[in-house]
């Protein structure tokens, strides 16, 4: 098997036309780079369909849908049963009170050196000790409950279960699922029509991922804020070119791939929320497995393989090929650096710790309301 090494002049074919580029998709980008485009006045065969724009427009209408749905579920169904388990939106405390100065020194950093806390005590009048108070109130007012957080978790287990339960019954008869060289066959005369039931995955997966990537400014802050989001873009890139380049079988694997551990990771966090260890350390481990399993064994080993090696006979140096397999090292990547997070919490679960907290959350919880009256006086 010969595997065509991309070189800079094919990433930079790329760029040559920005339109095309934008559109990969597009009739003429195809014709220029020596691709059929078969959809042009014709019609599927019964039960498939052919790649489009309007998978786009359907997709980010039905992003927006999701969203709707995340807010009614998490106000109608994950609100009464964290209520019911006791979870609250305050977290208690006495309030901060209004303070111009110092709001805008917490603003600038949630965790002020204490050379900031100084500063701010001399620009404000105040002693620093009364600033340290007010910062610590003022931190666990800016603090997402636990409830909140419970919510974006259960939204996330039910929509992640759901996908990956449909999207294992849609490839499990597929043929291509069990031998990924069958990926290719054909490509890509034979790869445009896609079946009915791979393409609402594909609409599942890609409206959920578009609503994660605008809402993930609104949820609960982690310190991979910036690598999710890139992970948010690179997996979008990844739905869109496989989709409209041909090559969905391969990226329906790498979806349902990342689905069966995201399943376990977000029962984890809603039993932690709920203060139930035993099945947080359960879930964690059987998620630990899951994405080591899947992420950095199977996906790199077999998928990336397949669309870097095996592909690559079939495709040659087209250019949204090249993009695809660079995608999805980038994932790669994310995935490896994502792994050291759960190698922190393994080890701590070793030391005899159960697993109480996402350890990617960007702040830890301040001290208790009564912590902080003692350390007033």
């Amino acid at each position: 098997m010969v595997v065509h090494i991309p070189t800079w002049e094919t990433y930079s074919r790329v760029f040559e036309n920005p339109f095309d580029t934008l559109w990969w998709f597009g009739e003429s980008y195809h014709k220029k780079y020596g691709q059929k485009w078969p959809m042009e006045g014709q019609t599927p065969p019964e039960g498939y369909v052919y790649p489009s724009i309007d998978g786009i427009k359907i997709a980010c209408l039905l992003a927006v849908v999701l969203t709707i749905a995340r807010f009614t579920f998490e106000r109608l169904i994950a609100e009464p049963i964290g209520r019911w388990f006791g979870l609250k939106h305050k977290l208690g405390g006495t309030p901060a009170g209004p303070n111009a100065k110092l709001e805008a020194m917490i603003m600038k950093t949630r965790k002020p050196s204490p050379e900031q806390i100084a500063a701010a005590a001399k620009d404000a009048d105040m002693e620093i000790r009364e600033v340290e108070v007010w910062v610590r109130r003022k931190q666990r007012e800016l603090m997402p409950s636990k409830l909140n957080k419970f919510r974006e978790a259960l939204w996330r287990l039910f929509f992640y279960t759901t996908v990956f339960t449909y999207g294992i019954s849609v490839l499990w008869n597929e043929d291509f699922f069990w031998k990924t060289m069958l990926c290719w066959v054909g490509f890509p005369d034979l790869t445009w029509a896609v079946k009915k039931s791979l393409y609402y995955y594909y609409l599942l997966e890609g409206s959920f991922y578009l609503s994660l990537m605008v809402s993930q400014f609104m949820d609960t802050k982690r310190k991979d804020f910036w690598e999710m989001f890139i992970h948010h873009i690179a997996t979008l890139a990844l739905i869109g070119g496989s989709w409209f380049g041909g090559c969905y079988k391969v990226g329906a694997i790498v979806m349902v791939t990342h689905d069966i551990s995201d399943v376990f990771l977000e029962a984890a966090k809603t039993s932690i929320y709920l203060k139930k260890n035993f099945w947080s350390n359960i879930f964690f481990g059987l998620f630990t497995i899951s994405f080591f399993g899947s992420r950095l064994v199977y996906l790199p080993f077999k998928v990336v393989f397949c669309a870097l090696v095996e592909g690559s006979a079939a495709v040659h140096n087209w250019p949204v090929h090249t993009l695809y397999c660079s995608f999805l090292i980038v994932l790669q990547i994310l995935h490896i650096y994502w792994f050291t997070f759960i190698i922190k919490l393994l080890i701590k679960i070793a030391a005899g710790s159960d697993v109480e907290k996402d350890d990617r959350s960007e702040d830890d919880t301040p001290p208790s309301s009564s912590a902080e009256e003692k350390k007033e006086n």
